[in-house]
């Protein structure tokens, strides 16, 4: 690779990594070209040379934070207990959530007006979803979860974990221990869902 690349992905990394400290620090909204070049230390004009507009460097972030994502929800089959992966993964989830709040608003609350994300960005968060539609279809073929479309089955549980975890986010719940409330709202999910459900206060 020539000393000219070498550079270029050294000031493309020093800038993607600029805007994730400053998306950490200021939020999806607070994000502007200047400010991520100054935090760099590049020309404003650096940034367009990379990334093309704001909507780029927005793109990449989305990238990332897919990716990030995907690799936490991830967790190998087991046959013999598909729902605990489900589980483990969905605890994952919400992890990754409160771990990078601003990410994560980034991610599925598209906080800036005008922007929409580009196809390799919506093509990365489909794959990350198609994680819990593999775990789901695992479930239904070994037998632990009732026949279904596993997309519906996944859509499912995702809008409840994610519905539970924006509220956590923005401080709306009526209880203390979210802990306590998040793994009961997965554990009352998947024995809805189970072919022969286990009895009310077992796992």
């Amino acid at each position: 690779m020539s000393r000219g690349r070498t550079s270029a992905l050294v000031v493309r990394e020093a800038l993607l990594r600029a805007a994730r400290e400053l998306l950490d620090e200021r939020g999806p909204t607070g994000l502007a070209i200047r400010d991520i070049a100054a935090r760099a230390g590049v020309a404003p004009m650096g940034v367009y040379n990379r990334f093309g507009s704001k909507d780029g460097i927005l793109n990449a972030l989305l990238e990332q934070g897919f990716a990030e994502l995907a690799a936490v929800v991830t967790v190998r089959p087991d046959a013999a207990d598909p729902l605990g992966a489900i589980t483990t993964g969905m605890g994952n989830y919400r992890a990754f959530a409160l771990a990078n709040p601003a990410m994560y608003r980034l991610m599925f609350d598209q906080p800036n007006a005008g922007f929409e994300p580009s196809p390799e960005a919506r093509m990365m968060a489909l794959a990350t979803f198609e994680r819990l539609i593999d775990a789901v279809q695992l479930g239904i073929a070994t037998g632990h979860l009732r026949p279904g479309a596993p997309e519906e089955i996944a859509q499912r549980i995702w809008a409840a974990c994610h519905g539970a975890t924006s509220l956590e986010l923005r401080g709306i719940a009526f209880i203390s221990d979210h802990d306590a409330h998040y793994a009961a709202l997965v554990r009352t999910l998947l024995r809805g869902l189970a072919a022969h459900p286990a009895p009310e206060g077992e796992s």
